[in-house]
C-alpha cells in the first residue's frame, strides 16, 4: 500500500495555543477575555429576603371596620330609642282626679289629653273625673280652690291605681295643687 507522503498531504492548521476561547451571550466572546484583569471584582450572589408586605392597607381596613361598626351601633341605638319613644307616645294611662273636703262650692281645673285643660266651677264635693292620657309627656295637674265659706279641701291624682300626688289645705279661698307624672305609674 502506498502511504501518502507528507508532501502529498494537504497542509493542516496548526493547533491553537492556550485555553479555548470562552463565549458569553449570543455566541460572542466574553469581555474581557480570560487572562485580562477584571474591571470590578465579581461578588458572589447575595441572598435577598422576600419583600415585606405593606402594613397600611390592614390599618386602613381596620379603621374602616371600626367606623362601620360604630355607625351600625349608633343606628341600632337610635332605632331602639325611636321605637321606645313611639311605644310610649301610644301608651294610654287612665288618670283619676279627685277633690274632697268640707267646702260647699269650689273651682276645679285639671289637665286632659294633649295638655288641654278643663275647668269646672261651683262644684259640690266630693268630686272626681276619669281621663285617659297618652303622648310622650304624661304630666298631669289638678288645682282646686275653696269658696269664701272656707273649710278643708284635698286634691288627689291616681294613675293606674297608684296615687301620684296629694295635697290638702283649709280656709276661705284655700287652693290646693297636685302635679305628677302619670307615665311613671
Amino acid at each position: 500500500m502506498n502511504e501518502p507522503t507528507p508532501e502529498s498531504q494537504p497542509p493542516q492548521n496548526p493547533a491553537p495555543s492556550g485555553p479555548p476561547p470562552q463565549y458569553g451571550q449570543g455566541g460572542y466572546p466574553a469581555y474581557p477575555p480570560p487572562g485580562y484583569p477584571q474591571p470590578y471584582p465579581q461578588a458572589p450572589y447575595a441572598y435577598q429576603p422576600p419583600k415585606k408586605r405593606p402594613v397600611w392597607p390592614w390599618v386602613l381596613g381596620g379603621i374602616f371596620v371600626v367606623i362601620f361598626l360604630c355607625i351600625g351601633a349608633c343606628v341600632a341605638f337610635v332605632g331602639g330609642v325611636a321605637s321606645n319613644i313611639d311605644k310610649e307616645t301610644k301608651r294610654e294611662v287612665e288618670v283619676i282626679y279627685a277633690v274632697s273636703g268640707s267646702g260647699r262650692a269650689v273651682a276645679i281645673t285639671y289637665s286632659g289629653r294633649d295638655f288641654n285643660t278643663a275647668q269646672e266651677t261651683a262644684v259640690r264635693l266630693p268630686w272626681n273625673r276619669s281621663v285617659t292620657i297618652d303622648g310622650l309627656a304624661k304630666t298631669v295637674s289638678l288645682a282646686a280652690t275653696n269658696d269664701i265659706s272656707g273649710g278643708t279641701i284635698t286634691c288627689q291624682i291616681t294613675a293606674n291605681g297608684k296615687t301620684i300626688a296629694e295635697q290638702s289645705s283649709s280656709g276661705p279661698f284655700a287652693t290646693v295643687r297636685c302635679i305628677g307624672n302619670a307615665g311613671a305609674a
